[in-house]
């Protein structure tokens, strides 16, 4: 008999545990592989795009907001750069996951770029819903 650990010789033939590095002899059975947990769940995805898509909305609301009570009081410029770089940092947040999903479903990464940045707003809205069809 041969130990699967260290490859020592034993004597015995019915040994339990190995004379030179002590490790079990028994047959060890595979561990089922990790890749099952690595899978991604689509439905996890969408669930996460739908927030971020919902943020995008409320920040263009608040941008919007912010941008008239700018416009009338000649203050409050913080506050409204602060939404607009919200409003920018929540788009390209959501962006990113709508890539991942186009990635997931195997569609063309040069078309998803081209349609998002070539017409920004609504490329964003049509990316969004066309890809988070079930």
């Amino acid at each position: 008999m041969i130990c699967y650990e260290c490859g020592h010789a034993i004597r015995r033939d019915f040994a339990k545990f190995c004379d030179h590095c002590g490790s079990s002899l028994e047959i060890k059975l595979k561990k089922p592989s990790a890749k099952k947990e690595a899978l991604v769940k689509i439905e996890d995805e969408i669930d996460q795009a739908s927030n971020l898509f919902l943020l995008w909305n409320s920040a263009i609301a608040a941008t919007f907001i912010f941008y008239i009570i700018h416009a009338l009081t000649d203050g409050y410029i913080y506050l409204f750069l602060l939404v607009l770089f919200m409003l920018v940092v929540s788009w390209m947040l959501l962006l990113t996951k709508l890539h991942d999903l186009a990635l997931i479903n195997h569609q063309s990464t040069k078309k998803f770029i081209l349609m998002n940045f070539g017409v920004p707003i609504l490329g964003t809205f049509y990316s969004y819903i066309k890809l988070t069809q079930k």
